[in-house]
């Protein structure tokens, strides 16, 4: 990309490039048909046609990361179920409660059976499910006491 220009852009929300577009066409194409391309009904190959613009700059400007994040496995909780699921993690500590590993899979075991799903998260589920929602939750290992505050 480094001959790409970043121009700022107001877009839909079926462009996902973070309010920028990524023009690689030089002076061949204007603003607006680059915009007027990116967010076409047509796909990329037709699009490039009718509103000449360079096929790698459409699908370069397209939402590419929300199907960079549905790649493998499909998950077992939505992101609706999973946010559901952090708002709870995030209420433990205002009622006393540290998030630890084994309070947060029983948690996950419950929630898992109360939508009804076979499921039974397991310690991976929780530590890809961790990675995923760092920033979201104070996830706090529990530490040795002292012999002396342990009596």
């Amino acid at each position: 990309m480094s001959n790409c220009v970043r121009l700022p852009a107001i877009i839909p929300n079926n462009v996902s490039a973070e309010g920028y577009l990524y023009m690689s066409c030089g002076n061949k194409c204007s603003r607006q048909q680059l915009v007027d391309a990116v967010n076409s009904p047509y796909d990329s190959k037709t699009a490039a046609e009718i509103f000449h613009v360079p096929t790698s700059t459409i699908r370069r400007n397209r939402g590419e990361s929300s199907l960079r994040s549905h790649v493998g496995r499909p998950s077992y909780l939505s992101n609706d179920e999973e946010l559901y699921f952090v708002s709870l993690l995030q209420l433990l500590p205002k009622y006393g409660f540290h998030v630890s590993r084994e309070i947060a899979l029983q948690l996950a075991t419950a929630y898992c059976q109360s939508l009804g799903l076979s499921y039974r998260p397991g310690v991976k589920w929780l530590r890809l499910f961790m990675n995923r929602h760092a920033n979201d939750i104070k996830w706090q290992r529990e530490g040795k006491m002292e012999q002396e505050r342990a009596k």
